[in-house]
């Protein structure tokens, strides 16, 4: 089977999806004849060979030119529409993989320039494809709309080293990623910490926020800083630069308790790989991790509001003792989503949605 995986990647480290994308592709070739097309700007990408940029279907080398089967990774993309119009009169199928912008929360965000588009071209888009491809079982029941929509999740390398202890003197809570407040509930995060600022502080508990300023053109630290400032928690709360590889690493190790409060969100890759790492999670139903991490015994479940969250924190900081027994189950759920078992699942599905137009 060839698979053409389509994108809008570019050298943003931060975007999940420029991380993940490559990993599905990389990970189906062992499978399949998988290949990524980049619509947006060609860059090297480890590991990956079949990495192509063109402007259109017909200028990829064959087989890429004529896929079994392609694959549409975000969705509000403008471009996708001309190239799914082509491959329908090819009657090549596609799947269109939304990374959340499906789910309710998603759709409410610019929802008066959404619901236009939407009637007018993403919801044609999306329900003449073969199927939605959801991230998560909470993906899957926040969809929107979409034609068979089925579950294949993302994948995560084990890591050479894991959490192997915590301090006992303080409890550092960290956050890695965008800078987003409404995406990913950075507000929803100062405030559960700042209604909680004493009991943090006499317990000696801090949050470490990490992120890119420049969010492709977007800048959110100022924003930040003022949520913080106006909360009265610069005591408890610290903004630092985006981090990466092997700092990104040390930080990790270095924290007790990973936190993301995100209102929506696919999979993601910042919360399997806090996982991986063996670090507990506290997270939010949007993260589509937290009823996974409460059952696994794996982190808490910060619900989905500011209240909610902060009561979960409290949690963490009353079992801040069984914390390597929470690390030991944060790794055997991150096996759970190894790549090769995240390959195989998608291959699976992609068959199961060629199969009733090969009858």
């Amino acid at each position: 089977m060839v698979i053409l995986h389509i994108a809008q990647l570019d050298s943003f480290r931060a975007s999940g999806v420029n991380v993940v994308v490559p990993g599905h592709v990389k990970h189906q070739r062992r499978l399949a004849d998988a290949a990524l097309w980049n619509i947006r700007e060609h860059f090297e990408i480890e590991g990956l060979e079949q990495n192509f940029s063109a402007k259109s279907l017909d200028e990829l080398p064959p087989p890429y030119s004529r896929p079994d089967l392609a694959v549409f990774h975000e969705l509000y993309i403008p471009e996708y529409l001309g190239i799914a119009k082509r491959l329908r009169k090819l009657g090549i199928p596609y799947i269109i993989v939304p990374h959340s912008s499906l789910n309710r929360a998603a759709q409410k965000k610019s929802r008066l320039k959404k619901l236009p588009a939407n009637l007018l071209l993403f919801r044609p888009f999306c329900e003449k494809a073969a199927g939605i491809q959801c991230l998560s079982e909470t993906e899957l029941n926040e969809c929107a709309f979409g034609s068979n929509p089925f579950i294949a999740p993302n994948g995560i390398e084990r890591q050479p080293v894991t959490k192997t202890s915590f301090h006992s003197d303080r409890l550092s809570f960290v956050y890695i990623g965008r800078l987003q407040p409404y995406v990913k509930g950075l507000d929803i995060m100062i405030e559960a910490f700042a209604s909680q600022k004493e009991y943090l502080l006499s317990n000696n508990c801090r949050l470490d926020i990490y992120g890119p300023d420049d969010d492709r053109g977007a800048r959110f630290a100022d924003e930040i800083k003022m949520m913080i400032s106006s909360a009265g928690a610069e005591e408890l709360i610290a903004l630092h630069p985006a981090v990466f590889g092997e700092e990104k690493t040390g930080i990790l190790l270095d924290s007790d308790i990973f936190i993301q409060t995100s209102r929506s969100d696919g999979m993601p890759m910042s919360v399997l790989e806090a996982l991986s790492f063996g670090l507990p999670c506290l997270l939010t139903e949007g993260t589509t991790f937290a009823g996974k991490a409460e059952q696994y015994g794996a982190g808490f479940n910060g619900g989905s509001s500011a209240k909610s969250v902060a009561t979960a924190i409290r949690k963490a900081v009353e079992n801040r003792r069984k914390l390597m027994d929470y690390s030991s189950s944060a790794l055997r759920l991150s096996e759970e989503y190894n790549w090769d078992s995240a390959a195989q699942t998608a291959i699976n599905k992609y068959k199961e949605c060629l199969s009733p137009i090969s009858k």
